[in-house]
């Protein structure tokens, strides 16, 4: 018991009790509500509960190596879910669980990520003030800053939330003690945590080390450099089997690197100059329902910056008293959000949407305990003044705007919410300069700052679930419905789009609302002129293209004609599986067309096109091909003969014994001459075919896959290993083993330090 009460005596303990008690009593009320099932609205119910699900399926059925076939048509695990989770802690601690309990356990997991991210903060920020109670505050202020609540929606940016101190704290104890260990292990961790955000981890570190670190002593900083340049490059490689791969990945994918010019990325538009000043000045809100500025009432980036009670009072004093290293931070990272050159920058110029102000959040967190712990009253008088000044020259600027329907859009969708929002903050610098001016009480200000964590945490979670596009009970429906859902054939897909069903269901689907699919799906999308960051393209909406890529099963949620596969009772009715006409995902084709014949015809004809002809690039023909297939241009495109009966003749002309799983897939063809094939399956340079045994080449086929077989029966395999995985994983054991002689280095050296 004795040891029990000291461990729960240390900072860092504290910190995590109380973040923990602040995330439950915030969200506890909901998870009562919904029975324990917990959703909230928008990406956290598309996105972040069916990836979860669906990645820890994949991972039993194929391995981090696999192949996921319910990430839009199919995509490499690695690719489609290490944005997201592959690599996030939590998940590997839900792995523990049931997949299905997800949603049950979420909250939970939640509250986990909010007392992490308080006693992570805590290791680093005790590290800059004399009483350790004050790192304890800076770590509530860090784990429910503005950032924190409003990327509530994205489940997994948390994560990062929680492993970006442990780097700073590295490279404050390498500095310290010139020992690179723990530095290097928690590069590692980010590395391996989410490459996404560790590339803005590693801008940020930079930028820290200048501020922080900078010598004049040229010579000596440089050598310093050279040598956190090390402990990062070993730290990175011993995260090399997922960090590679997905370097690999998005150097080939369109979303990478959209710099668009110097000049251009000088200045912003106005509203997004008032959109990045309102999460500056006021707490942070649900992305889904923005009070000013947006027209649509929605903004995915992730502004938010608010500190509960303090706002930005401590923050500006402190620059007005101090005139360090922290400060010039503050600064820095203050003017760069404005200027999209350098916000852009810490995401190399990949949608960075302010994704990066986590750190600056946990600045922003030091330098308000800094001031608490070392008050100035003037300071701190004058930044209330200069604060609430900002707040209403805002309010008022906003209100002036809506009048005049500036750029000819409404600039105020919710008036009272953001008045609400704007006394919040006002109220709260007001009473951070009582409690300066009164002296500080450490217990006072703790509850004070956990009651508006509360309350702020409350309220956002409230309006989230308030924006939610699906009534919670018809989404129960449709998980309880996938819980149960089989399709018949694994030659053909789930004609549905949302990714909860075909992730939890574990079948190929046409799921759409992901960040990470194959860079071909994106090339086959191309074909068809369509582009979307986040959103597939509808496999409906164009003619042929659902029975093109097999989608024959679909869902109806009332009795209606057509065959029913299987039914499914529900608390809101009888839900019906049913079936259609549609193409095996595996089929013989006897023509090719090219891919600018191809896109010369109008956008509505193509998927048609595609059930007549193979599209093949004019620079991937080969002597071959153009022996064995004719040719067919835009004019010899039969469109007299209708979809169905493309379909009926992909039918017959189907591979047999066709299965698949997390590794490939297996089939036998049986045609009476050689044959080309069709696969509706992204092409990916990490699929190997072998007919009988014996390798053979594949064909890009728009995107998707085409190989020639033999004539009479032969069987055909599919093997799937993620491109710079193998490689990755020879670098990851040559990094721990580099790792572990260091750690054994420095071991003999403080065995050596202690006998003398």
């Amino acid at each position: 018991m004795t040891a029990i009460k000291q461990f729960i005596k240390k900072d860092y303990i504290k910190s995590f009790i109380i973040c923990f008690a602040i995330a439950c009593l915030s969200l506890l009320p909901f998870v009562i509500r919904g029975h324990g099932f917990f959703v909230l609205t928008n990406d956290f119910n598309d996105q972040q509960l069916p990836f979860t699900i669906g990645l820890h399926k994949d991972l039993l059925d194929g391995g981090i190596n696999g192949f996921s076939w319910d990430v839009d048509l199919g995509t490499s695990t690695i690719q489609g879910f290490s944005f997201y989770e592959l690599g996030g802690p939590f998940f590997w601690l839900s792995m523990l669980f049931p997949a299905n309990a997800f949603p049950y356990l979420v909250a939970w997991f939640f509250m986990l990520k909010f007392a992490f991210a308080g006693l992570t903060s805590c290791l680093y920020l005790r590290r800059f003030v004399k009483d350790s109670r004050w790192a304890i505050l800076g770590s509530v202020l860090y784990a429910f800053s503005g950032y924190s609540l409003a990327n509530m929606l994205f489940y997994h940016f948390h994560d990062a939330i929680v492993c970006f101190p442990l780097m700073l704290l590295g490279l404050e104890i390498y500095k310290e003690k010139r020992d690179p260990r723990f530095f290097i292990f928690s590069i590692c961790l980010n590395c391996f945590v989410n490459y996404f955000f560790f590339v803005g981890d590693v801008v940020f570190l930079v930028i820290y080390y200048l501020f922080r670190f900078t010598s004049k002593d040229i010579k000596a900083l440089i050598m310093d450099i050279i040598r956190c340049i090390g402990c990062g490059i070993l730290g990175v490689a011993m995260s090399a089997f997922l960090f590679i791969p997905n370097i690999m990945y998005i150097s080939g994918n369109p979303r990478t690197g959209q710099f668009s010019g110097l000049l251009a990325m000088l200045t912003t538009s106005l509203d997004d100059y008032m959109y990045i000043l309102k999460n500056l000045l006021l707490p942070a809100e649900t992305l889904t329902s923005v009070s000013v500025i947006s027209e649509t009432e929605q903004n995915f980036s992730s502004h938010g910056l608010y500190l509960p009670l303090f706002g930005l009072v401590l923050i500006i004093a402190y620059i007005i008293k101090n005139r360090d290293w922290l400060s010039s931070i503050i600064l820095f990272c203050t003017v760069a959000s404005f200027i999209p050159l350098l916000s852009d920058l810490f995401y190399m110029y990949s949608a960075a949407q302010m994704r990066w102000w986590y750190a600056f959040s946990l600045m922003v967190a030091l330098a308000s305990i800094k001031m608490i712990e070392d008050p100035d009253i003037r300071a701190t008088r004058l930044g209330t003044i200069i604060y609430i000044a900002a707040i209403a020259v805002y309010v008022v600027a906003i209100n002036v705007l809506n009048i005049l329907q500036v750029d000819d859009q409404q600039w105020i969708n919710h008036g009272i919410r953001f008045y609400v929002y704007a006394m919040i903050a006002v109220v709260g610098a007001l009473v951070t300069y009582i409690t300066i001016r009164g002296g500080i009480d450490y217990r006072s200000i703790m509850i004070n700052v956990s009651i508006v964590s509360v309350g702020l945490m409350f309220s956002t979670t409230f309006i989230y679930k308030t924006c939610d596009w699906m009534g919670f009970q018809a989404y129960k429906q449709k998980y309880d419905i996938a819980v149960e859902l089989e399709l018949p054939s694994e030659q053909y897909r789930l004609n549905n789009t949302m990714n909860l069903i075909s992730m939890t269901a574990h079948v190929a689907g046409f799921t759409n609302q992901t960040s990470t699919n194959a860079n071909s799906i994106i090339e086959f999308e191309d074909l068809f002129d369509y582009y979307h960051n986040v959103a597939g393209m509808p496999k409906n909406d164009i003619p042929g293209l659902a029975e093109l890529l097999g989608g024959k099963y679909y869902l109806l949620y009332e009795e209606t004609q057509g065959t029913v596969v299987d039914t499914y009772d529900t608390q809101l009715g009888t839900a019906y599986l049913m079936e259609r006409g549609a193409c095996p995902i595996g089929f013989a084709i006897d023509s090719y067309i090219t891919k600018d014949d191809l896109k010369s015809l109008n956008v509505n004809q193509r998927a048609i096109a595609l059930l007549d002809s193979a599209v093949i690039d004019e620079n991937d023909l080969t002597d071959e091909i153009k022996a064995d297939l004719p040719r067919n241009t835009a004019e010899d495109i039969d469109f007299e003969t209708s979809i169905d009966d493309y379909v009926v003749e992909h039918t017959y002309g189907s591979v047999l014994g066709f299965t698949k799983d997390g590794h490939g897939m297996k089939c036998v063809t049986g045609y009476s001459d050689d044959t080309y094939v069709y696969f509706s399956v992204p092409y990916d340079e990490g699929w190997t075919a072998k007919v009988d045994g014996t390798n053979t080449t594949i064909v890009n086929s728009g995107g998707m896959m085409l190989i020639k077989v033999p004539a009479g029966q032969h069987e055909v395999e599919f093997t799937y290993s993620t491109p710079g995985y193998k490689v990755g994983v020879v670098i990851t054991l040559i990094g721990w083993i580099a790792f572990i002689a260091l750690n054994l280095l420095y071991r003999r050296k403080e065995v050596a330090n202690d006998s003398n």
